[in-house]
């Protein structure tokens, strides 16, 4: 059981440290990738602030670019972007308030 779980960190490891890479070529979070379809997410991003809202928005416009451009940004912004999961808690507040509001 043990060397499962530690082949599976190594996997997991390896699997985190290429989709942040990969996200920080295009100047992404891992959050900006959530889908607005879920409501809760449309809820999170409705009460972060407006100039992390206004920041989202550029890095997904800028990462469109970059596509289209077949470029990247330069990794000197790499570490410049703050943590990848500014959205989550959010996420979750909202998911913890629709349940509540559907159990009543």
């Amino acid at each position: 059981m043990s060397f499962l779980k530690r082949a599976f960190n190594v996997v997991k490891n390896s699997y985190v440290k290429k989709l942040r890479n990969d996200l920080n070529r295009y100047g992404l979070r891992y959050d900006d990738l959530l889908i607005e379809t879920d409501p809760d997410v449309v809820t999170a991003i409705a009460r972060l602030p407006p100039r992390e809202r206004a920041l989202r928005t550029m890095r997904l416009k800028r990462a469109l670019d970059c596509e289209l451009k077949h470029s990247f940004v330069p990794e000197y912004l790499w570490n410049k972007q703050g943590p990848h999961r500014y959205l989550t808690p959010l996420i979750e507040q909202a998911r913890k308030e629709r349940l509540e509001a559907d159990y009543l």
